[in-house]
Parts: structure tokens; C-alpha cells; sequence
């Protein structure tokens, strides 16, 4: 073992550890039940309309290609 995988392996250890020491914390209720938390669960973007986005950007990628 050369002294880089030593050092990058230790880090990736020492970070999981840290992760998971972390990990068993949970925020307070006073930051969990607030008023004014984002709706997750709604959808801003339904499905059709991203097909339709992602058609007319390849639609605009493929015109731009001619182009040049």
C-alpha cells in the first residue's frame, strides 16, 4: 500500500464514522413542525409537461445543429 490510498482511505473512514455518529441525531420538533415547510409532495412539473420541455429542447439542440 502506497502512502495515497493510506491517507484517502483513512478520510473515507473517518467521514462514514462522522456520517453515522451524526446520523443518530434528529432535529427538534420546533424545526419539524414548522408553518411554513415546503410541500414536497406536490408536483410543479406534471409529466406531459416534461416530455414537452425535454422534445422541444432536442428539438432546438438538433436546429442548432443543422445550422452550424
Amino acid at each position: 500500500m502506497d502512502a495515497n490510498s493510506l491517507i484517502f482511505g483513512s478520510i473515507a473512514v473517518l467521514s462514514l464514522a462522522v456520517f453515522f455518529y451524526l446520523g443518530r441525531f434528529k432535529a427538534s420538533s420546533k424545526q419539524t413542525d414548522r408553518e411554513d415547510r415546503i410541500n414536497w409532495s406536490a408536483r410543479k412539473f406534471s409529466l406531459g409537461k416534461m416530455f414537452l420541455y425535454g422534445l422541444g429542447l432536442a428539438c432546438a439542440i438538433a436546429l442548432v445543429a443543422q445550422i452550424i
